[in-house]
């Protein structure tokens, strides 16, 4: 049975995001914020408050943070600063793959070392973002694969002192009788700086900036058999299963940009007054904040919907949840931080304002790991293929 109350355990984390956002994204400064240099201090900071790597089994010394808990704090931290909050989720996204299909050992052995040092992961993206442009293939010697290809965009992309990348290869033409390199692939866990990968500089993006997103290059790029995940024929299903779990927690980072643009809209519609009374009073602008937050609540609970039936174990059962959650929560932060711009008016524009920003931060977001348009259609054909 679904309950949406969080619990006083779930309640104490939220707390503990929002005090961290609050003190050090939203009241402290940082050129990370318009600019793309790595905050190491931040994500320090981060780890030293428990707010990396939440999803880790206790057995690799994680506190083994359910689904619900990491979306409720992502919410808080995207609240804080989009861009910085990426970073984190991305790290958390590209661990899930190991989480849910790598062995007890490959489990020991990539994500342990995570909790000794502040260190973040990345993910090659998958779907039809747009960026995702070139393959990466492989070669079996022994037990010994090599990597040899492009990807146009992967997540953590040439972070500092990243820990390791999920890169899926698709078997060499060359070594098989697939023409296409189509046979289904494997995932790979590469460290970061194996020799013969590079990564070029990170993406000039339009919001999120301190988000790292960047192209790679794989140059036989060795990686050892303890290294692959799963088997062939199995990459489908660990997607999904990666899917379920990670899709909630993007989403819930878009309800807390949505939730910051509402903040200020409220504070500006009250303070901004015309013909003698607060522009807050005039219907025009309190019918438009109404949507604001109905929109906003509605997200949130899509995004509670799809965590907790991930948490209680369903799979492939909950797909099309996260998806309706990720692909409302999507198209509803560029309607509300765009309508926040425009309760500022002339001013929403102007940099000298917060809510400029946070709408560059939503179109990013409304783009990234599947838009709202792609999810749509494949949503429709599971309506349409179940009947």
């Amino acid at each position: 049975m679904l309950c949406h109350k969080l619990s006083p355990e779930i309640l104490e984390y939220q707390k503990l995001a929002k005090d961290f956002a609050e003190r050090n994204l939203r009241e402290a400064g940082g050129d990370h914020k318009e600019s793309q240099n790595y905050p190491e201090e931040l994500v320090a900071a981060a780890w030293e408050a428990g707010l990396l790597n939440m999803a880790l089994p206790e057995s690799c010394g994680g506190l083994a943070l359910g689904c619900l808990e990491t979306s409720v704090i992502a919410e808080e931290l995207a609240w804080g600063e989009a861009g910085f909050a990426g970073l984190l989720a991305a790290s958390e996204a590209a661990q899930r793959y190991v989480l849910e299909g790598g062995t007890e050992e490959q489990k020991q052995t990539l994500l342990s070392p995570l909790m000794e040092a502040p260190q973040l992961c990345g993910y090659a993206m998958e779907g039809e973002s747009g960026l995702s442009g070139g393959k990466v293939f492989y070669r079996k010697d022994g037990d010994e694969y090599f990597l040899s290809g492009k990807h146009g965009a992967v997540m953590n992309g040439g972070v500092p002192g990243a820990a390791w990348y999920i890169f899926k290869a698709y078997e060499d033409r060359r070594e098989s009788n697939d023409a296409t390199g189509s046979s289904g692939g494997l995932y790979f866990v590469v460290p970061g700086g194996e020799d013969g990968l590079e990564f070029a500089q990170p993406l000039e993006m339009l919001g999120r900036k301190s988000q790292f997103i960047a192209p790679a290059r794989l140059e036989e790029v060795m990686v050892e058999k303890a290294n692959v995940l799963g088997a062939p024929g199995q990459c489908e299903k660990l997607f999904a299963a990666c899917l379920v779990k990670n899709f909630p927690l993007l989403s819930a980072s878009m309800v807390g940009i949505a939730r910051a643009a509402l903040e200020h809209a409220l504070t500006y519609s009250k303070e901004r007054h015309t013909f003698g009374a607060p522009i807050s009073s005039f219907q025009g602008i309190s019918f438009m904040l109404a949507d604001m937050a109905k929109d906003i609540e509605a997200a949130r609970l899509l995004v509670y919907q799809a965590a907790q039936l991930a948490d209680q174990g369903l799979g492939e059962l909950c797909i099309a949840e996260a998806v309706c959650a990720k692909a409302f929560a999507q198209d509803m932060v560029m309607r509300v931080t765009t309508d926040a711009v425009q309760v500022y008016g002339g001013y929403g524009f102007s940099k000298e304002y917060p809510v400029e920003k946070l709408m560059r931060d939503a179109k990013v977001s409304q783009l990234l790991d599947g838009t709202s348009e792609l999810l749509k259609v494949n949503l429709g054909r599971q309506l349409v293929t179940a009947l």
